[in-house]
């Protein structure tokens, strides 16, 4: 499709810089099912909804620095892939086939998150389906369209994996001294590993969207692109998934971390080299919620840029 029309740089005609310089001239038909095949298959690597039925199950499973690589690393590089390809669908077929499609996926995976979240027993588990609902922000934003959704977009790719790792850190740990991922028979951490319950609300705060911290930038962002387009109801739905997966996070855990510790809970010794790991990540997640670094902020802005531009 692309090489027919590249003429002289056909050697070169699946290089993306060749591609969306003649994306509006490849064949619409051909683009729809090319974007819809990429939306899948990528989707199914970030968890968008209906492909997320694996993610609970790997996150559970997976040895933390696995999971934490799974949720901080894979979503991006699966979201990057679907961003590469709609700039070029964008710009063959507009953005309102592509668009529709990215926030259809994007809310559904917000909205089947919430649910679990509420219902959940597993604070591993828990953790997978607050990425499916991440995933699912960053996908609805690129659909949102326009400049500021691309921008929200970036930004929550960008918070989201300097965020998630912290919470599978102390997850970890609170699975290994526990000895159980079950909410019900882990609660009170604050009490028997003061630094890791600590950090474990914080970093819940953080994934969450909580102001200050950064996740809440790219979220309202994200939102503000969608009232500009006036998605008046995808925003709506937008905002309820994410209050409810906030409400179900802080019930849960506020009684992990601050409820009353179980009778035969004993005060633990934290391990300096675990905790000096959690206190690493949480430096730029705090960091991030007070001040994004000029020079990271032109990048991102330059990657929404070139996103946006293809609309």
């Amino acid at each position: 499709m692309a090489l027919q029309v590249v003429g002289e740089h056909a050697e070169n005609g699946f290089n993306w810089s060749v591609l969306i310089a003649v994306a509006d001239k490849c064949q619409p038909a051909a683009m729809r099912l090319g974007f819809v095949m990429v939306l899948v298959g990528y989707g199914t690597k970030a968890g968008l909804v209906p492909m997320h039925t694996w993610k609970p199950d790997a996150y559970a499973e997976a040895p933390v620095p696995s999971a934490a690589l799974l949720g901080a690393g894979f979503i991006n590089c699966a979201i990057y892939g679907i961003m590469r390809f709609y700039t070029l669908a964008a710009k063959c077929l507009g953005h309102d086939y592509t668009g529709n499609l990215l926030v259809l996926f994007g809310v559904a995976s917000i909205l089947v998150a919430a649910p679990f979240v509420l219902v959940q027993r597993n604070f591993r588990r828990l953790l997978a389906y607050s990425s499916i609902d991440h995933a699912g922000i960053m996908v609805a934003a690129l659909g949102f369209g326009g400049k500021l959704g691309a921008l929200g977009a970036v930004l929550h790719m960008l918070f989201h994996a300097v965020a998630k790792p912290l919470m599978f850190f102390c997850a970890g740990n609170v699975q290994q001294h526990y000895g159980t991922p079950y909410l019900r028979k882990v609660t009170g951490v604050i009490h028997t590993l003061p630094w890791t319950g600590g950090l474990f609300l914080m970093a819940m705060f953080a994934v969450t969207g909580v102001p200050p911290f950064s996740l809440f930038q790219s979220e309202f962002t994200a939102l503000s692109a969608a009232l500009a387009a006036e998605r008046v109801w995808p925003a709506g739905l937008f905002i309820a998934g994410i209050v409810t997966i906030f409400a179900g996070f802080l019930v849960h855990m506020s009684k992990l971390s601050l409820g009353q510790p179980v009778h035969d809970a004993t005060r633990g010794t934290e391990c300096p080299w675990k905790l000096g790991a959690m206190l690493l990540v949480a430096v730029p997640v705090v960091a991030l919620g007070l001040v994004l670094p000029a020079p990271i902020y032109e990048l991102v802005h330059r990657a929404a840029e070139m996103i946006g531009d293809a609309q």
